[in-house]
């Protein structure tokens, strides 16, 4: 794992060549990846590409509800039809390089489905905040369902 990780910093912008996932999806590192978790598509999970190491591996990093923040080689994480949508960084070289090592430096951090989902993750790994906008949809319908509950006027016998 040390290697993956020394590897993964010195070369992880090396543009040298490019991988096969890259080439496929148009990926650089820091970029976003969706995937669908339901089939009405309105759960996502998040991931973060991480780019090609020295040895020409491409890397994602996630959240998993199970593992907590995590190194995937990209041939393990891309399946097969699945609709994959990109979110592509917005900053510079430099920003790149400052979100990788913000990805790269929760490793091993638990998943948290209200505190820290992967879309936490892949925010703060993106902008430096922790936000998810599905947990923050989830709380206000919920909070208008107890203040709908709490308004209806009492029934009397």
């Amino acid at each position: 794992m040390n290697q993956i990780l020394r590897n993964a910093r010195r070369s992880i912008f090396s543009n040298e060549s490019k991988g096969v996932y890259a080439m496929k999806y148009g990926l650089q590192p820091a970029d976003r990846i969706k995937e669908p978790i339901f089939q009405t598509g309105f759960s996502k999970h998040h991931s973060i590409y991480l780019g090609i190491d020295e040895s020409g591996q491409e890397w994602v990093v996630e959240n998993h509800k199970l593992h907590g923040v995590r190194l995937v080689r990209a041939d393990q994480f891309f399946k097969e039809g699945q609709d994959y949508r990109i979110e592509r960084f917005t900053g510079n070289q430099a920003d790149r390089i400052t979100a990788v090592k913000r990805a790269l430096g929760v490793l091993g951090k638990p998943y948290d489905l209200i505190l820290f989902n992967c879309e936490h993750y892949s925010s703060y790994v993106q902008t430096g905040k922790a936000e998810s906008q599905q947990v923050n949809v989830a709380i206000a319908a919920l909070a208008g369902l107890i203040l709908i509950f709490l308004l209806q006027p009492k029934i009397k016998n």
